[in-house]
């Protein structure tokens, strides 16, 4: 409830035109009981025509103004949330997008989806109906008054049938928290996983005769799930039981106790189902209410899990921006390790590149080239240390702005799922026909593009799971060479690519090094490491080495870098093994 009073005072215009209009329906509700009372009491005692015509024409009004009302409510509600819920979904977006990849990381995926889904939670919570059946139940109190004017002891029971559903919704919402606690408790089998084995890896399961693994783990995982919801669903279905079994139970004691007082003359028949119908009306907007809690738990929960993930770190947006980046990196005793991880991957590395420098980074499986090349981007941040852009830290300057100066194709080419055109534009969306096709071109990926059947406007899906890895590949190249950034940045370039591509990747590094750009690449082929001036080896722990490579320069020409053994260049003794 404190979300919807915190949504209703952001706009405090719409609340109090909400708040008035429920005071006024509030007050036309107690016509439809005034018109019995009259009807009964007048024209049945008298039998004047046009008094049921006068009566009957000012109920209908009133029951017309109601029905206006409500719609004029429902409206106006709608615009409670609009902001809201956009604010929401942002927040929920930037967290996915921006927060940290170390960060992120702590985050099970499970966990990611479940919040995206639940979103839709929490706009059902925050709806215009559920806000409405909210703020009715505050002016009940109206037909309560009118009920206790008749008779204090119909009042009582209507009172007691009222606060009998409050405590329906409260065990109502406790259930519905504890029932998304045991959905999302990690010992329970995730379903998530096991939809994507089924429905993105149909062939491994098949090729290695993983059904019946598969099958029991969906099943296992379904009946788990099935499990939450049958309790669910048993619980709403009981909030909807006793909701009725209340409004009966209620109608029983008013007439019954009504009863009794007509015959001692203390009220009328009229009387009497007038205030038969007050108390039902009373008690059917608590039932709504006591209905409507569990969804506002469960809206409760997801908003309180969104706003622990709020307090992650997220890449910084704004920082120093360095016109056009000249090329200079240095590492300065750069440390990484993964969150949880008891001994870092890589520490102590030392060294600094110039423009135009080729450094390779090669190691075994595992031994960190990837993470190593997501520290360069700024998708990672060192344990310890610091890498300089042209002397200014990392950390200190606008990644939006640093991922505009590199040419970046990293070991996972996962695409958008969006058009061709739009992947290879993400960069730079204004980019010109001209510019894309180059970029194309130099992917060697136009005969690829030129295989679709919509050419650039094909849709990408699943990530672009559907296309071979070296397909996949050129698409990803082409995208990264929309930048005209002096750092060119490769994960393992030659991944999956054929004989024509692999000869795209080295016409590309051998016109970068030409036009003097600073190329970084992670690979440990042969025919990438021929082309290295400098060699960094993370088979070597804790601390890799650093030794001259023999490529085009092969020797050392900064000032600043001491020769090691083996000639191998170091800003400091960390860097060397």
């Amino acid at each position: 409830m404190i979300e919807l009073i915190a949504r209703l005072l952001s706009r405090p215009g719409v609340a109090v035109l909400l708040l008035l209009s429920s005071f006024v329906i509030s007050i036309l509700m107690l016509v439809p009981p005034i018109y019995v009372m009259q009807v009964l009491n007048r024209y049945v005692a008298f039998g004047v025509d046009g008094t049921l015509f006068t009566l009957a024409s000012g109920a209908l009004l009133a029951v017309a103004m109601e029905f206006l009302l409500r719609w004029a409510r429902l409206r106006i509600a709608n615009n409670v949330s609009v902001k809201a819920d956009d604010e929401l979904a942002r927040k929920l977006g930037e967290f996915l997008t921006d927060t940290r990849l170390g960060q992120a990381d702590q985050v099970k995926t499970s966990t990611k989806r479940r919040l995206m889904m639940d979103l839709e939670v929490v706009q059902s919570a925050y709806s215009a109906p559920s806000i409405n059946t909210v703020l009715d139940v505050p002016f009940t109190a109206i037909l309560i008054v009118a009920v206790l004017v008749i008779d204090p002891m119909l009042a009582a029971i209507t009172v007691a049938a009222c606060l009998f559903l409050t405590v329906c919704a409260l065990a109502s919402a406790a259930a519905e928290k504890h029932a998304a606690r045991e959905r999302t408790s990690s010992d329970r089998p995730a379903i998530g996983p096991i939809q994507d084995d089924i429905v993105s890896t149909p062939e491994v399961v098949r090729a290695f005769t993983g059904r019946t693994f598969v099958l029991h783990a969906w099943r296992t995982a379904v009946r788990a799930q099935q499990s939450v919801a049958r309790k669910l669903a048993h619980n709403r279905g009981m909030i909807s039981t006793i909701s009725n079994a209340t409004t009966a139970l209620t109608t029983i004691a008013v007439v019954g106790v009504g009863a009794i007082l007509v015959v001692r003359r203390e009220i009328d028949v009229g009387i009497l189902i007038a205030a038969n119908i007050l108390s039902a009306r009373t008690v059917a907007g608590f039932s709504r209410f006591a209905f409507a809690a569990g969804t506002f738990a469960r809206a409760s929960q997801t908003l309180a899990r969104l706003r622990q993930l709020e307090k992650m770190p997220r890449e910084a947006k704004s920082g120093a921006m360095l016109g056009d980046f000249a090329g200079r990196l240095t590492f300065d005793d750069v440390t990484f390790a993964y969150g949880g991880t008891t001994a870092p991957l890589f520490e102590g590395v030392s060294f600094s590149l110039e423009p135009g420098d080729i450094l390779i980074v090669h190691g075994g499986n595992g031994t960190g080239k990837s993470s190593f090349a997501e520290l360069v981007m700024g998708l990672r941040e060192p344990l310890r240390g610091a890498i300089l852009v042209d002397g200014v830290d990392l950390r200190q300057v606008a990644m939006p702005w640093w991922r505009t100066q590199t040419c970046y194709l990293p070991q996972n080419t996962a695409l958008l799922n969006t058009s061709i055109s739009d992947n290879l534009r993400v960069l730079k969306p204004d980019l010109d026909g001209d510019a894309l096709n180059r970029a194309i071109q130099a992917a060697d990926a136009r005969d690829l593009i030129a295989r679709m059947p919509a050419g650039l406007e094909t849709p990408i899906e699943d990530n672009g799971r559907h296309f071979a890895p070296g397909e996949r590949k050129r698409l990803a190249l082409a995208r990264a060479l929309t930048s005209q950034g002096k750092l060119v940045l490769f994960d393992e370039p030659l991944e999956g690519l054929d004989g024509s591509g692999k000869a795209a990747i080295g016409s590309l590094l051998k016109s970068f090094a030409s036009s003097g750009r600073t190329i970084i690449v992670c690979s440990s082929d042969p025919a990438i490491i021929r082309e290295a001036d400098w060699l960094l080896d993370l088979d070597e722990k804790p601390r890799p080495k650093l030794v001259k490579g023999p490529g085009r320069k092969g020797r050392d020409t900064r000032s600043n870098l001491a020769v090691a053994d083996n000639d191998a260049p170091a800003a400091s003794q960390g860097g060397q093994a």
